[in-house]
């Protein structure tokens, strides 16, 4: 009698056991969110191909010296924003200050050389020969009368003859002083481009992507200094197979995939580059990108349609709802009972909407779960 009651006191526990799991099962089932299924989809398989592509700033340029120098000042490091016409660097310019003193002084030397040429000058057009004949009381005018060739015996010469070539001397000094202002004002000139030179300046809104230099550094004219960017606009480039660029055009719409990521974004043929590469025959194509998920340098899948390739319509699913039983690939998909279950599937290739083909183990219009993870299993 006690085996009897004990037995049926056992059975109560495991039937109890068994309906609370079974409405356990009901329960996650039924408030499952509705949001990690999606509908498998059909559609075109074939005539894609994925190329690999870098995401870059619309605006990118390398910032390097101007000039030779240490570097005194840096403004930022990596990520920082600048406005155009912000300081980002400077180099020592001592040097050049102090060659630009030198070249003040000499400009000041020109000036004043000018001026006393000019008062020789007009001294000379108003009292002919007054500098020869102040000279030792006289002398070298009464020299003058043996010496000179174009005086005669009477001690009489061609006065206009000496007062021109006196006065086109005068002229020369005149002119000699003024090239010698003009010379030291263009170095002037240069030294003040070549202290601004030393300075670099933000070419545009954007930030620094790298910074190659650290204070103290001594840089060369040509070393460089910064990758500066703008990443407010984004752009994809890849290499292209000139076969197929004849199917592109600008403004056309595509499909990329980010680094890694299941989700799939639309870009827009910006540019086409006019010229093959040699050597890998192939195109750079700019792609615009508006993804804000999107950074510069990260790896992208870019779709590009294969005009030569023939096509087929297929079921579709997102890459991220296939899972792998050992070495088999599955799916779980909702059924007509509203629970999910397991199905082993054949994966074909990706098609023109980034989702991958299957071939066989579900049809268009199930639901699959998008994201499914590795303890998901089926609903009994």
């Amino acid at each position: 009698m006690n085996k009897i009651l004990s037995a049926a006191i056992v059975s109560a526990i495991l039937i109890s056991t068994q309906a609370s799991a079974e409405n356990t099962t009901v329960d996650t089932t039924s408030n499952k969110d509705s949001s990690s299924f999606i509908t498998a989809q059909s559609s075109r398989v074939g005539a894609i191909i994925s190329l690999g592509g870098t995401v870059i700033p619309q605006k990118e340029v390398n910032l390097v010296a101007k000039m030779p120098g240490d570097v005194i000042f840096i403004a930022g490091q990596e990520g920082d924003r600048f406005n155009k016409g912000d300081r980002l660097a400077a180099q020592d310019i001592d040097a050049m200050l102090a060659k630009r003193a030198q070249a003040e002084a000499q400009l000041a030397s020109a000036d004043a050389g000018i001026r006393n040429a000019r008062v020789q000058l007009r001294n000379e057009i108003e009292n002919p020969n007054s500098q020869s004949n102040a000279m030792m009381g006289g002398l070298p005018s009464m020299m003058g009368m043996f010496s000179d060739p174009i005086r005669n015996m009477s001690g009489r010469g061609d006065s206009s003859s000496q007062r021109n070539t006196n006065v086109y001397g005068m002229n020369i000094q005149v002119e000699t002083a003024q090239n010698a202002y003009e010379q030291a004002a263009a170095a002037i000139r240069e030294l003040d481009e070549n202290i601004d030179n030393a300075t670099i300046l933000a070419p545009f809104d954007g930030m620094i992507l790298r910074k190659m230099v650290e204070i103290g550094q001594p840089a060369q004219p040509g070393v460089p200094l910064f990758l500066f960017g703008d990443t407010s606009r984004l752009q994809i480039r890849a290499e292209v197979p000139a076969r197929l660029v004849r199917g592109l055009h600008k403004g056309m719409k595509l499909r990329a995939r980010l680094d890694q990521n299941s989700e799939i974004t639309t870009i827009t043929v910006n540019r086409i580059f006019p010229m093959a590469d040699q050597r890998g025959h192939t195109v750079t194509v700019k792609f615009d990108v508006a993804d804000s998920k999107a950074a510069p340098g990260m790896y992208t899948e870019v779709m590009i349609p294969d005009p030569s390739a023939s096509s087929s319509n297929l079921v579709t699913v997102p890459r991220s709802a296939i899972v792998w039983r050992g070495s088999l690939p599955a799916l779980f998909v909702l059924n007509n009972k509203n629970k999910i279950s397991m199905r082993l599937v054949r994966v074909g290739e990706q098609a023109d909407n980034g989702w991958v083909s299957i071939l066989s183990g579900v049809k268009t219009g199930d639901q699959v779960m998008v994201t499914p993870s590795s303890s998901t299993t089926s609903s009994k």
